[in-house]
């Protein structure tokens, strides 16, 4: 007779066979890039990857979340943010060329914003929606190939779009004053374009001027009209107030500025040494009139809202700032965004998900839902591209980040809700990370591909023990004495590989086998037994037989997408450019999509969590999180 622990087992077994794994459900997404932020009230909206997140400024100084539109994402990530009464309309576009629009929210509540409907602009093939601007009573839309379009907000919640001016431009930022339409933007070739449109006939906008400025000089431009201010190498004032006409007036060096704010007879530039204050009270003489030693690295989007002046970072800050004495700025308060700015990378442990933001380093969040807790900063110099965190490894109280700009950083979790730094390894151009024990495993994706192997016993001293050189690494998968590398091919299709290295001599590691039936392989991931591999070959996937690592064989292939992959079992997901399919290889010969969800932007990176989650992290869109079938999730299929 059996126990009951083996009834249990051999029903749950039964019941796996006769009922295989469901498939996985969306739950939310959460972060992504940002813009500049609209205020109702004393709430302000930012608009992160494809979500419209609330917030409160209370009286303290703080910035409270009060809600957000993660569970009804837009269908490209929102670049522009207006408000008109109680609606907010967000621009977005995706990464095919068809996917632009509109979305629609209500603010009545205004703790939660709730996405009314989203709306095509038009039906062209090829769109490229920016900006978008509000002004007397209509509703613009800036595309960069196909012009603008306007609606007027008779009905604020179904906006009817017709286009009103035809030709391509830069409409990176858009800003109305009275009957003026001002755009800027990076030009191709590194210029910062402005151009002026009277809207005094709404539904026939005129280009009334236009001009093309030194983009060094004027990195980003801010609008006080009659006057435009450059922020970058220098500080400019450009007149607009004959738009005919447009004529540089001051100029002075400044430190390197990534943006800016016009505060009345002030301007701030925010670079990476915190906010130089500038006096413009006279267009033609610019001085210099103080410092304030606050933190404005990476910013992304500012916005001068009443008397706060908000900055959203890449760092994934959002800094509240006394703009009422422009003349001494002061830090009112700040908060965490959730999901990150630009995630790159994610691992959940226990009940905490620790997101690799690509600017800084870790945004510790709770698990349930991504609310971030803490940030993990690391010592290395601030600078976006000499920090540059690429992927995330997780093993057991230590965590280790590649940075393409430096190197190998290793931080302690023993308190997962304050990492610390225990470790620093310089190896420029590091990308992929594997570790377990006192070994850990860094790719290199640039100027040549290797594989080092590193002694890390002592974390504040990393050991390089062997290496070997690749083509160029963008993933690593380790099970056993063997990691497996994803070796893209650094031309076209050609001469990449999935790569088995055989470490159980970690001063001479040594190729054990490679898999050349795609030509150029971007990603792996393995099966808990480490008998199959799932490499991601850019159009499509395969899925190989590495039992014999010597000789990987060839089950099935996928031929719908193949840029990002994770694997449990049976099941797998498989990302693209513009989606995430879940895929049976139950029979792998022939495997069979379960589903397909659209996602704004490529999957960079997928991962299963310990939480029975799916993670596709699209960076610029978000984080878009899924629930797998526990039976799944528990490898019981």
């Amino acid at each position: 007779m059996k126990t009951p622990a083996a009834l249990f087992l051999s029903l749950l077994a039964a019941t796996a066979a006769a009922a295989p794994p469901a498939p996985s459900t969306f739950i939310a997404a959460r972060g992504g890039s940002v813009s500049a932020p609209v205020a109702a009230g004393t709430h302000v909206y930012l608009a992160t990857g494809s979500t419209v997140t609330a917030w409160n400024r209370n009286a303290s100084g703080a910035l409270d979340y009060t809600g957000d539109s993660r569970t009804t994402p837009a269908h490209g990530f929102l670049n522009g943010l207006v408000r008109e009464g109680d609606y907010l309309y967000a621009s977005y576009r995706g990464y095919d060329s068809t996917i632009s629009g509109v979305a629609v929210y209500s603010i009545a509540d205004r703790d939660q914003p709730q996405l009314l409907g989203q709306y095509t602009y038009s039906n062209a093939g090829f769109l490229f929606a920016q900006s978008i601007a509000v002004a007397n009573g209509y509703l613009y839309v800036l595309d960069n190939e196909q012009g603008i379009f306007a609606s007027p907000l008779t009905s604020p919640a179904v906006p009817v779009f017709s286009q009103v001016f035809t030709g391509w431009g830069n409409f990176d930022h858009a800003f109305t004053h009275g009957n003026r339409l001002y755009t800027t933007g990076r030009t191709f070739v590194s210029g910062t374009a402005l151009s002026i449109f009277d809207l005094s006939t709404p539904l026939a906008p005129q280009l009334t001027g236009s001009a093309t400025l030194d983009g060094f000089d004027n990195f980003r431009l801010k609008v006080q009209p009659p006057y435009a201010y450059g922020f970058g190498l220098a500080i400019n004032v450009t007149d607009l107030s004959d738009p005919a006409n447009i004529t540089p007036r001051g100029r002075i060096d400044a430190p390197v500025a990534y943006d800016g704010l016009v505060l009345g007879s002030h301007a701030w530039s925010l670079g990476l040494d915190g906010i130089d204050v500038w006096a413009i009270g006279d267009p033609d003489k610019i001085f210099p009139a103080g410092h304030a030693a606050i933190d404005t690295f990476a910013t992304d989007a500012t916005a001068v809202l009443d008397a706060d002046a908000l900055l959203a970072t890449r760092a994934d800050r959002f800094v509240r700032l006394d703009a009422s004495q422009p003349a001494t700025p002061a830090l009112r308060g700040e908060a965490l965004l959730p999901g990150g700015t630009a995630a790159y990378d994610i691992t959940v442990r226990g009940d905490h998900a620790l997101i690799l933001g690509n600017a800084y380093g870790l945004n510790v969040a709770r698990a349930s839902d991504l609310a971030p807790l803490a940030r993990f900063e690391t010592s290395l110099e601030a600078s976006l591209q000499g920090r540059a965190f690429e992927q995330l490894a997780v093993d057991g109280d230590r965590a280790y980040l590649t940075s393409w700009g430096s190197g190998l950083v290793i931080a302690d979790l023993s308190n997962p809700a304050q990492p610390q730094q225990i470790g620093f390894w310089e190896y420029p151009f590091a990308t992929a990370i594997a570790a377990r024990g006192n070994l850990a495993y860094v790719g290199r994706s640039t100027n040549g591909g290797e594989l080092v192997v590193l002694d890390v016993t002592n974390p504040a001293q990393p050991q390089p023990l062997g290496s070997l050189p690749t083509s160029k690494i963008l993933r690593l998968a380790l099970h056993g004495n063997h990691v497996f590398i994803a070796d893209e091919s650094p031309f076209g299709d050609k001469d990449g590989a999935l790569i088995v290295i055989d470490v159980s001599n970690p001063a001479a590691p040594v190729e054990a086998g490679r898999y050349t039936g795609c030509g150029s392989v971007r990603d792996v991931a393995l099966s808990a037994n480490g008998r199959r591999a799932l490499i991601a070959c850019g159009t499509t996937a395969h899925l190989l037989d590495v039992s014999n690592p010597a000789q990987p064989q060839p089950l099935g292939i996928y031929a719908d997408a193949g840029f990002s992959v994770a694997l449990q079992g049976d099941r797998a997901f498989i990302g693209s450019e513009t989606g995430l399919d879940e895929v049976s290889f139950a029979n792998p010969s022939q495997p069979q999509r379960l589903q397909r969800w659209d996602l704004p932007t490529a999957v960079a990176r997928l991962q299963l969590g310990s939480d029975a989650r799916v993670y596709a992290l699209t960076t610029t869109a978000g984080i878009y999180v899924y629930a797998a079938d526990r039976l799944f999730a528990d490898s019981l299929e």
